[in-house]
């Protein structure tokens, strides 16, 4: 495994997150442990030397020493008894570790005012509790009664209780591990999959490959936009592959009948002066569409190299669409179709550019004369408080439902012999499209197949002053 790749770096990154959880954890449960038996030690001292202080009622005799050693035997503690002028008078379960002057004159002061001590004491290495209790005898003198418990059994304690704290942490570490490689395989191997993807997209432009995975979550959210990537280059391809056939056929087609017809006209190979009009009106007719197929090529250079400029002003919509329907009325006529424009009584204001809207309206109309064979062509136009409409509505071939979301790709035909057919580089829409995103504005389609096409452009209403 390598240590720059996802997989170790996610391990890595768990098991620091696992390790830096458990040690302040094991440090905090320790800490309580340890609390809790140095308070039980304690109490447990307290309770002892009470209880012998109210038992103990003279220290004459040997009852006190039995009850001594009957309580440090089951304890485990040193104890020694200690008269009025603080000599020690009995030890029992003594530890010689401890010295004879274990308690210091203030302590002994403390005691004779009837006060109970508790205090950690240290005695050559080894620390102790010592709890001393006075005694107050039938005869009035005072005595006391000092417990000695070595914290040696609770650090034996605590070390056994580190060791299982350790043996648990060392298993949840090893659970973790084995944990992080299942959980590290399972997110980096779809990643490495996409990256082996990625490097077959980008070196060998093979687009058909695919992320085999499937999850609702973040990598499978990734896979699917690599899949989607991958489907739209292909399809990007494709449709690359089919503009550049089509615009040496759309080329070659127009320059073909102008040689010809030039060559003609050259040779004075007509029979009337119509005739020579006629060739000459060919000529000039596949002139113009050459013309549009390099303005569509030079739009298509600057779009992708974002300098189009809008130049806007504000202007009557109403008449450029009647200026469109003249333009285009010949070619309508020609194919016998209706073509008009339906003006409103009030004129509609836009704020746009001019040219660019031309553009787009022209585009849409020819495309609605070149795939309509009979019926009509409608121009609208309306003004509403949140913008201006266009509406341009054919009763053409129309477009299938799952074409119209791919329709306004660069090169995308929907029909590719139709369209070698009818003309067209498959730039047209594309360009229409971006520049009603320029303009802030929306076209929508509605479509079906043999009934007719609407197409509706929306253009909100701009602040002019925010826009210089």
């Amino acid at each position: 495994m390598k240590l720059n790749s996802v997989v170790f770096k996610l391990g890595a990154t768990i098991l620091f997150l696992q390790l830096i959880i458990l040690i302040p954890l094991g440090f905090i449960i320790l800490q309580l442990i340890l609390n809790y038996s140095y308070t039980q030690t304690e109490s447990q001292l307290l309770n002892l030397s009470e209880k012998y202080a109210t038992e103990v009622e003279s220290l004459d005799g040997e009852d006190h020493s039995r009850l001594l050693d009957h309580l440090t035997d089951m304890t485990d503690t040193s104890a020694a008894i200690l008269n009025a002028d603080g000599d020690i008078t009995t030890k029992t379960h003594w530890d010689d570790a401890i010295s004879n002057q274990f308690l210091s004159e203030a302590e002994q002061d403390r005691l004779q005012n009837g006060e109970t001590i508790s205090k950690e004491q240290t005695y050559n290495g080894t620390t102790y509790l010592k709890v001393a209790q006075p005694i107050m005898q039938s005869d009035g003198s005072h005595a006391s009664v000092v417990l000695f418990s070595s914290f040696g059994l609770i650090s034996s304690s605590i070390h056994n209780i580190i060791i299982l704290v350790l043996l648990a942490s060392l298993g949840a570490v090893v659970l973790a591990i084995g944990f992080t490689i299942f959980i590290s395989k399972k997110l980096g191997a779809p990643l490495i999959e996409m990256e082996k993807a990625a490097k077959q997209i980008a070196e060998k432009q093979d687009f058909s490959v695919r992320v085999n995975y499937q999850a609702n979550d973040e990598i499978g959210s990734l896979a699917n936009a690599v899949n989607h990537l991958s489907r739209t280059l292909e399809r990007y391809k494709n449709n690359r592959n089919e503009f550049f056939s089509n615009i040496t056929h759309e080329l070659k087609t127009p320059l073909t009948y102008v040689k010809g017809y030039a060559n003609a006209v050259r040779h004075e190979m007509y029979q009337s002066k119509e005739e020579r009009d006629e060739f000459l009106d060919i000529i000039e007719n596949e002139t113009d569409h050459i013309s549009y197929l390099m303005d569509d090529m030079m739009d298509l250079s600057k779009i992708e190299e974002g300098k189009i400029d809008l130049n806007k002003e504000t202007f009557d919509v109403n008449h450029l669409l009647d200026e469109m329907v003249r333009r285009t009325q010949f070619k309508a006529d020609e194919k016998g179709l209706a073509l008009r424009f339906e003006q409103p009584a009030q004129p509609t204001m836009l704020y746009a550019d001019k040219s660019r809207i031309e553009q787009i309206v022209i585009n849409l109309v020819e495309n609605a004369v070149r795939y309509t064979e009979s019926g009509s062509i409608t121009l609208q136009a309306r003004a509403t408080k949140e913008g201006t409409e266009i509406l341009v509505t054919d009763t053409g071939i129309g477009i299938r439902k799952e074409d119209i979301p791919y329709l306004f790709e660069r090169f995308y035909r929907v029909d590719k012999s139709r369209s070698r057919a009818n003309g067209g580089t498959g730039l047209g829409l594309s360009i229409v499209k971006y520049l009603v995103d320029m303009h802030d504005g929306t076209i929508d389609v509605d479509s079906e197949i043999n009934i007719g096409t609407k197409i509706r452009l929306f253009f909100p209403v701009l602040d002019k002053d925010k826009e210089k």
